[in-house]
């Protein structure tokens, strides 16, 4: 290993939130992949062939669930995939952010030439991670039901 790595300037705070933020959304990515997996058999193994992007497989979760037959778990299964859809944007602004240097001399990433601070970066940590308990939930809470159980009973319309 050369540790060229080591030649970023570092901020470690900022990047333990950068570092966190990428986990955060993958942990809601998945949880919204194994939502679609167990309302569409073999979904899991469609993605890499596919390519799929977080922008697809939050349009899948979205076809899926509005599919679900029961009024009142397609309406709250679809309040949780409007929010994963709404996050998949902001991630792009966020992951996908020009590096440069803020006014202070801190590095940091830019979209459209606004600074991303460790505040911005930790309050989108803190919505992945609220909308990944809900899938979550959906998946394996017993209190919530567990309607996605592996065993997935739920109905849904052809």
């Amino acid at each position: 290993m050369s540790d060229d790595r080591l030649l970023v300037p570092q901020d470690l705070d900022y990047f333990h939130a950068i570092g966190l933020a990428a986990v955060a959304f993958a942990r809601l990515e998945w949880n919204a992949v194994w939502c679609c997996h167990r309302l569409q058999t073999n979904y899991i193994q469609t993605i890499e062939p596919a390519r799929m992007t977080a922008g697809t497989i939050a349009k899948d979760l979205m076809l899926l669930f509005l599919r679900i037959l029961d009024e009142n778990l397609r309406a709250k299964a679809l309040s949780f995939a409007d929010e994963f859809k709404a996050i998949v944007p902001d991630r792009n602004a966020k992951m996908h952010g020009k590096p440069g240097t803020a006014t202070n001399g801190d590095q940091r990433l830019f979209r459209h030439g606004c600074e991303l601070t460790i505040n911005d970066v930790n309050d989108f940590s803190d919505r992945c991670v609220t909308a990944g308990r809900q899938l979550n939930d959906l998946l394996h809470n017993d209190l919530l039901h567990n309607e996605l159980a592996e065993t997935c009973t739920v109905v849904l319309t052809p």
